[in-house]
């Protein structure tokens, strides 16, 4: 009976203090005529009171072995060792397959060998199943307290091993061709042994209260052992979170994509996740005490929610990444489509459980009743988000498959190229980024004024504000509005196209790009202009539909026309019939005639109609033809003057001087 005695004397000192002290807080940071005064005196109160059973709660403790014989006991152990026994074997049985099942399926279908795998771990889970309940049948009347303990013992048990289940398919410490987490083999062997921790102690803390309610222990008698116990079991919560927080870290850093454009600030958070790990076991700790002091067990559960579904995002963020992540293109594929929508919806259920556990069982604020309207809009805000997320996805999807399959010609230098003039876009290609942008934004604004409506908020000040400040906006850089819609006008009417050679009055240059305010010019020099669109008083277009191109060349006075007439007329009826020129030559090569004697030669034109994309190819292909083809047939291009000296002139001044 010393002991008893002991224990009281124990409890007595370190919980009565905290009561004193407790109970002073009250009496100085309210009196009872605020809400908060109010508080602090009604949980005082309570914690009085629950401490004063401190001896009815010894007083359980020394009958409790009364209810339990010895066989009892050990079937009670039998179910723990023997599930885990029988599920451990069943593992070790179907390694051989398992690692023959990822040797098969693992590069070529990673998903059927997760699945695969998973079947094989779900029945060592069936043989622990399957052994705890023949094992619970042995104990006796289910509705006895012992073999309702048993059942109690056989539900923890597979409580804790599916969730070891869940873990170890994502994990797979000796698999990592099978695993889903990025981590390496010893980061996921200790991972998969602190977030067991993470599930097995506040399991055990929920199934002792649960054991004492079935073995008709009071509730007072319960809320005394949950001031006693809890403070034990968050410590143990908090140290799991600190052990093993590199291991979650290096998890959590290697899901950021190396692309990401918040990547510094997504792996910071990575690294100091610890901080809200040890904030929410804290807070839940606290919630615990409160809970049995107030005798209020909704504020347990509710926080139990949330803690599932933070569990249930790191799952499903790890698969979709796991999924994802060899897509190395940056065009969108239909499954990253897909994937992306998932977890949004995976979010919004998350957010629309977790939000009314915490404020109606975890912090009391609001009754399921005054709740349920709140309920009603929250979901359908939700639905809208995910339909105008869907929306905004297939969108782009289709404007980044357009993208890609029409690439932007290079105006810019290509030391590679043969050919300096690239080929225009077309009217489509050329406005999809401005399209894309546009639908974004308005997707984005029309999304945010429908959530908002859903949730109540009136939206007539906020359209009303932004009228008034996109008038105020629209006074205040008229020059900025003036180049947004001389954009707008210059798209619309199609005045030119990535791609295409334009003069904007002052610059010359092959179309680069532009935004929703400016054009990117870049010269044929290299020097790239970019100029704004209501500095573009008027465009003229090289690369619009054809050109005509002449130029003169010089022959000799003793030109036969008649016959360079016809060989020019063939040359370009034979390169209309080519396939490199067919399609760009509109009107073949042709002499005009005779323009001009100059210099003792001949000045004759030429001329080709051609697309414009590239004639001075076609006319250096042209000249080259001539150059090669006329002299064969006597025709002579004209000389230098100071050649035709050869004739007694120069040639013989030169030749006497030689002698000499």
């Amino acid at each position: 009976m010393r002991w008893k005695f002991a224990v009281m004397a124990a409890a007595t000192c370190v919980v009565v203090p905290a009561t004193a002290a407790w109970a002073q807080a009250a009496k100085i940071f309210g009196t009872g005529s605020t809400t908060f005064g109010t508080f602090l005196t009604t949980l005082s109160e309570r914690l009085d009171h629950t401490v004063t059973h401190i001896p009815k709660l010894v007083r359980y403790l020394v009958a409790l072995p009364q209810q339990f014989d010895l066989a009892t006991v050990l079937l009670l152990a039998a179910i723990v060792i023997g599930g885990l026994t029988a599920e451990y074997l069943t593992r070790q049985a179907l390694q051989r397959m398992r690692h023959g099942i990822f040797a098969r399926h693992g590069g070529e279908s990673p998903l059927r060998a997760f699945l695969h795998a998973a079947l094989l771990d779900g029945l060592a889970l069936l043989a622990l199943m399957v052994v705890g309940r023949f094992v619970v049948g042995q104990v006796g009347d289910p509705d006895s307290i012992p073999g309702k303990v048993a059942h109690q013992v056989l539900i923890a048990l597979l409580y804790w091993r599916g969730f070891n289940f869940i873990f170890r398919a994502w994990l797979h410490p000796t698999a990592p061709e099978g695993r889903i987490a990025p981590v390496d083999d010893a980061t996921a062997q200790r991972l998969l042994v602190g977030l067991n921790f993470v599930i097995l102690i506040p399991l055990v803390a929920r199934h002792i209260v649960m054991f004492m309610a079935v073995t008709q222990a009071g509730s007072n008698v319960i809320s005394t052992a949950i001031i006693f116990t809890v403070p034990f079991f968050g410590a143990c919560q908090v140290y799991v979170i600190w052990r093993w927080r590199r291991d979650m870290a290096a998890w959590l850093s290697g899901m950021v994509s190396k692309t990401d454009l918040f990547r510094a600030l997504k792996l910071a958070m990575a690294e100091e996740w610890w901080i809200g790990g040890i904030a929410f076991y804290t807070v839940t700790a606290l919630s615990a005490i409160y809970a049995a002091i107030t005798e209020r067990a909704d504020a347990m559960r509710g926080l139990a929610v949330v803690e599932s579904m933070l569990i249930l995002l790191l799952l499903l963020e790890t698969l979709v990444h796991r999924r994802t992540r060899h897509l190395t293109t940056e065009v969108p594929t239909v499954g990253e489509v897909l994937a992306s929508c998932l977890r949004l919806a995976v979010r919004l259920l998350a957010l629309v459980v977790a939000i009314p556990a915490i404020l109606i069982d975890a912090l009391g604020i609001m009754t399921p009743e005054e709740w349920a309207p709140h309920q009603n809009a929250m979901k359908l805000a939700a639905l809208s988000t995910l339909a105008a997320f869907v929306l905004w996805r297939i969108v782009k999807y289709r404007m980044d498959r357009y993208i890609a399959d029409n690439p932007l010609p290079a105006a810019g230098f290509d030391a590679q190229a043969e050919e300096d003039q690239p080929a225009s876009a077309s009217r489509l290609r050329t406005i999809m980024p401005v399209l894309r942008m546009t639908a974004g934004i308005t997707i984005l604004v029309l999304a945010t004024l429908l959530v908002m409506s859903e949730l109540g908020i009136n939206i007539t000040p906020l359209i009303a504000g932004a009228s008034v400040l996109g008038l105020a906006v629209s006074f205040g850089s008229q020059s900025l509005v003036r180049d947004i819609v001389s954009g707008v006008f210059f798209l619309a009417e199609d005045s030119f196209r990535v791609g295409e050679y334009i003069d904007a009055t002052k610059v010359k240059g092959t179309v680069e790009g532009f935004s929703i305010r400016s054009i990117r010019l870049r010269h044929q020099n290299g020097q790239l202009h970019i100029v704004p669109f209501g500095q573009l008083t008027h465009i003229t277009n090289f690369s619009r539909d054809w050109t005509t191109v002449k130029f003169n060349l010089a022959f000799a006075l003793e030109t036969d026309v008649e016959l360079l007439r016809k060989t020019v007329k063939k040359i370009g009826l034979d390169m209309m019939n080519e396939p490199a020129f067919a399609k760009e030559l509109l009107q073949p090569l042709k002499m005009q005639g005779i323009v001009d004697i100059k210099d003792a030669s001949l000045i004759v034109r030429f001329k080709f109609t051609a697309r414009p994309n590239n004639p001075s190819l076609i006319q250096r292909t042209a000249i080259r033809r001539l150059f090669e083809s006329l002299p064969k047939l006597g025709i002579a291009f004209a000389k230098p003057p100071y050649a035709m000296m050869g004739f007694g002139g120069f040639d013989a001044a030169a030749r006497a001087q030689a002698a000499q």
